[in-house]
This record gives C-alpha cells, sequence and structure tokens, in this order.
C-alpha cells in the first residue's frame, strides 16, 4: 500500500488491479505523510460487485470502484466531480462535457496535445479559486499527464440537440447540465452537495454550450 499525491491530496491506494497499479504509479510519492484518505476494495466487496456486473473483469470493477471513492471524498475537500475531459489552453482549463449524450466520445474529438486528463479530472477550490488537476482513474487513466494542476476557467457542454452554434449560457440552462455531469459520477444520494458546490462555481467559472467539436481550435479560442 503506497502513498499517492493525487489533486493534491495524499491518497493510500490498496490495489491488487494490475490496471489500477499501472495507472497510479506515475502518482507514488516516496515520502512519509499520514493520508488524507484510502481507497481500497475488500475481496468480499469485489465478489459481489462482479456478481452485480456480470462481464466485466475484476480490474475494470476495481478502478470503478476506486474512482467512485476519490469522486465521493473530492466533496469533503471543497471539490467535485464531473465527468468530463479537461483540455489545457493558455495555461488554464477548459472542461468538456457531454451530460445527456454518453456516446461523444471526446477522445477522437480534441487536440491529443491538449488534453491532460479523461472522465475523471479532480477539481478543488483553492484560494478562492478553482483548480483542475489530472488523475489516473477512468478508463483512459494513462493518458493523464501527472503533475497537472491548471485554473479552471470554462466548462464547455457539447449537446446537438439543445445547441447550434457556441454560445455562453445562462444559469436555467447549465443548471441542469452541471448537475447532470456531476451525477455521472457519484449518483444521486450527493444532489444537495452538489447543489452546494454550483452555487459557488457559477461565480467563478464561465458555463458554454456548443453543438460539436468539428472546430475545437475555434472553440478554444472563444471560451
Amino acid at each position: 500500500m503506497g502513498i499517492y499525491r493525487i489533486s493534491d491530496l495524499n491518497i493510500e491506494i490498496n490495489t491488487n488491479s494490475a490496471t489500477t497499479a499501472e495507472a497510479i504509479e506515475q502518482y507514488e510519492v516516496h515520502y512519509k505523510e499520514t493520508p488524507n484518505l484510502t481507497l481500497s476494495l475488500t475481496d468480499d466487496r469485489l465478489i459481489e460487485l462482479m456478481e452485480e456486473n456480470e462481464g466485466y473483469t475484476a480490474d475494470i470493477i476495481e478502478t470503478a470502484y476506486m474512482a467512485t471513492q476519490f469522486c465521493w471524498a473530492l466533496f469533503d475537500y471543497n471539490g467535485f466531480p464531473i465527468r468530463a475531459t479537461a483540455v489545457e489552453n493558455d495555461g488554464k482549463a477548459v472542461l468538456f462535457a457531454a451530460p445527456f449524450d454518453t456516446s461523444v466520445d471526446f477522445f477522437t474529438m480534441l487536440p491529443k496535445e491538449k488534453v491532460f486528463t479523461y472522465n475523471y479530472p479532480g477539481v478543488r477550490m483553492q484560494d478562492d479559486l478553482y483548480y483542475c488537476f489530472d488523475t489516473p482513474f477512468g478508463l483512459k487513466g494513462k493518458y493523464a499527464k501527472t503533475g497537472h494542476k491548471l485554473p479552471l476557467t470554462s466548462i464547455v457542454f457539447v449537446d446537438n440537440q439543445r445547441f447550434d452554434s457556441l454560445r455562453q449560457l445562462e444559469a436555467k440552462d447549465f443548471v441542469p447540465m452541471f448537475m447532470r455531469a456531476v451525477a455521472l459520477n457519484v449518483r444521486h444520494e450527493r444532489t444537495k452537495h452538489t447543489l452546494f458546490v454550483l452555487e459557488r462555481v457559477m461565480h467563478r467559472v464561465k458555463f458554454y454550450g456548443v453543438r460539436d467539436l468539428s472546430d475545437a481550435d475555434f472553440i478554444l479560442e472563444r471560451v
């Protein structure tokens, strides 16, 4: 069991999964520190989850379980989880999310040289600003670039049913989309926590909507 520095938190992780071990390896630190939280999956719980999710391997189930534990914990550290892809843009972070269309594959749509984490970015408030961190969680965790911590400026929602051209959103438009994007990672048990977070986020981050990402560079120049 080692200590890993993820989202500026010291996290103790106990894993039996080769997939998880490979993804978190680059985050390991070699100093003694009391962990902020511990992520682990008991054998009994793994068996239960495998029975509930027939057809999935133990590696995939453990990775998803660790990611869920991490996402829940973020609320306790002035943060929130969001199912999104984080892109570096002029030294700042832009999040792209498609909460009502899980078929959207940002891996094929966004410039890979600018993406610094897929699926499970960590977002936390520090010094009255929200920062976006790369994390090793998710099926594309190996693409995360450890050490990235960028101020979050914008969240862009992609939906070809709701939007035409790129536009900045009002609260009536982005509130349900933000709630849905967060709920994809924590389900509905923490709805009240999400509302509390949203009240602070909406005064520090801009929200946009766009039909598609056919011209990602055009979008990044304007958000």
